[in-house]
This record gives C-alpha cells, structure tokens and sequence, in this order.
C-alpha cells in the first residue's frame, strides 16, 4: 500500500501539507462540491495561487505497480494530491462554508 505523506518540508522551511476533500488541515480551503478529481485540483491550485500560497502536485503510486499493466493494458497512474503552504494561513483567510 502506498503512503500518502502528512507533510513535506520546502529545502526553504515552507510546510505544504495535502488538501483533502477541499479542507487544509482540518479547516475548509475551498468547496469542491459535484466536481470531479481534475476539477477539484484545478480549484485548489486556483486557490492557492489567488491566496499567493506555493503548493505541489505530488503522484502517489505503490513501487510494485510502477510499470505494470491493469487489467485493459493500461500502466497504473498515480493518485495525484495538491500540498499547499500552510505557514501563510491565518483564520480570516479560511472559507467558511
């Protein structure tokens, strides 16, 4: 099983830490409602760069699946997660939704 990563630390001291289900560290960063994973994505890094936040978009895929085939002859894609700066965040700039 592949491991998504609580946090990554910027060789800068900047923390990103992922977005899930549109909250960023338990507080609500955008409302992603009815959208798809492309769109979701799109919103937050929109977000995130309206905020002038950093983020990365970092795949997780398992190190067996990395050059396998699926069933339809497909090669595994990774689950892709946008992490965004949190150091930045103060309580008035969260979305209360």
């Amino acid at each position: 099983m592949s491991n998504l990563p609580e946090q990554i630390i910027l060789s800068t001291g900047e923390i990103l830490k992922p977005v899930i289900g549109g909250h960023l560290d338990n507080k609500p960063f955008v409302n992603p409602n009815g959208l798809y994973d492309t769109a979701e994505r799109e919103v937050i890094v929109n977000e995130a760069r309206r905020r002038k936040l950093k983020y990365r978009r970092i795949g997780v895929l398992h190190r067996n699946l990395r050059g396998k085939l699926d069933l339809h002859g497909y090669p595994y894609r990774p689950n892709v997660w946008i992490f965004v700066e949190t150091d930045k965040l103060s309580d008035e700039e969260i979305i209360n939704e």
